[in-house]
């Protein structure tokens, strides 16, 4: 897993890298000199647990822990604080963070506190997994049907293509994968998909992807992250920007109003993919 320390005071920092990290599986250890090089990292996916000093320029621990948590990312924050900054401390736990540490750092429990936070995630990602493997096939027979249901006057042999590309949009299908499945060349293949669904390979499956992301979104218990990741797109930074190109708002907005969402089809993102395309 990835830890990120965040820390405005060198050598602090300086210390908590030179733990023993390794030893408790921590394989990558990423540092920031301030709360905004933090949220950074956090943006560029770099964490899994977060260790912030809980006063720091630019942004505070608290108010980082409150930006993983209002984006719903999996992440566990841990707070380092002062004696002195128990008010802080009571603000951290309304915040969702995991756990804080007193300061002056003692090793055992900075090692403890990370391990901890490490089993949690741990545990959360398999039950996540054992329902997610239900979820899925419930929704990808789901967004077969939406699928073809957009495509209904499609021969054969365009309907099976359309319809791998519908029941394995979480995988990384490519032009030339597809093309040697289907026994064409990439270039033919490319055209005849145009030809015959009116749109791009790219687009089309981009579209199936964001079509089996809004129906995930309005699920009330999944995640953002998760969400990404479920629908075929493996950056969340991408999908974000995409999303909002598309809805005019976050992924995370879209998820909390009721107002924003619709039961879209997959011509109407086609057509929204193509408007936003033109507006560049």
């Amino acid at each position: 897993m990835r830890l990120l320390v965040a820390d405005d005071e060198f050598m602090i920092r300086n210390g908590i890298v030179s733990q023993d990290w390794r030893s408790i599986g921590i394989t990558e250890v990423f540092i920031a000199a301030n709360g905004l090089e933090a949220k950074e990292g956090i943006d560029q996916g770099k964490v899994d647990i977060l260790l912030s000093d809980i006063k720091m320029p630019g942004m505070s621990g608290l108010e980082l822990a409150e930006y993983v948590y209002r984006n719903e990312l999996q992440i566990k924050v841990i707070l380092l604080t002062g004696f002195g900054e128990f008010e802080y401390a009571k603000q951290a736990i309304r915040s969702h963070v995991f756990d804080y540490i007193l300061k002056p750092i003692v090793s055992d429990e900075l090692l403890e506190s990370v391990r901890r936070a490490m089993e949690e995630l741990q545990k959360e990602k398999n039950a996540a997994d054992i329902v997610n493997v239900f979820r899925e096939k419930q929704a990808q027979d789901t967004l077969e049907q939406r699928v073809l249901d957009s495509f209904r006057h499609l021969d054969a042999q365009i309907t099976e293509i359309v319809r791998y590309m519908a029941t394995h949009y979480e995988e990384d299908i490519s032009l030339p994968v597809l093309a040697e499945m289907y026994h064409f060349s990439p270039v033919y293949l490319s055209r005849y998909i145009k030809k015959e669904t009116g749109y791009s390979f790219v687009d089309l499956l981009l579209c199936i992807r964001m079509l089996q992301a809004v129906k995930m979104l309005e699920e009330e218990q999944t995640r953002v992250q998760l969400v990404c990741d479920l629908s075929g797109f493996k950056d969340q930074r991408y999908f974000s920007q995409i999303f909002k190109k598309m809805f005019g708002c976050k992924p995370i907005e879209y998820k909390r109003n009721k107002l924003l969402q619709k039961k879209y089809t997959l011509i109407e993102l086609l057509e929204k993919k193509s408007y936003v395309m033109e507006k560049k």
